[in-house]
């Protein structure tokens, strides 16, 4: 016995314009505020540790030293930013 929807239950899904909606201006200053927020946080606080641990990090064995580290915490703010740029304008 092989299952079969009814077809009437996802005929919205053959449309492929079924689902660009538009929104609203108010929703798309919150969502890209809160990812440049976010960035901003991530990166004054990431590098905010980085710098208190600096020491004990070029001690370590760990192949991952402070530039690396430092690399990370970067492109990870710039992505949270680059997100909300992208989510205000498109």
């Amino acid at each position: 016995m092989v299952f079969k929807p009814k077809e009437e239950q996802f005929a919205e899904f053959d449309d492929p314009k079924a689902f660009e909606k538009q929104d609203c201006l108010s929703c798309r200053i919150l969502g890209s505020t809160a990812f440049v927020s976010l960035g901003g946080y991530t990166y004054f606080s990431g590098m905010q540790q980085l710098r208190a641990t600096r020491h004990a990090i070029e001690l370590s064995k760990s192949k991952y030293k402070y530039g690396s580290r430092q690399l990370g915490i970067v492109s990870l703010s710039a992505t949270l930013v680059g997100l909300g740029v992208y989510r205000m304008f498109n």
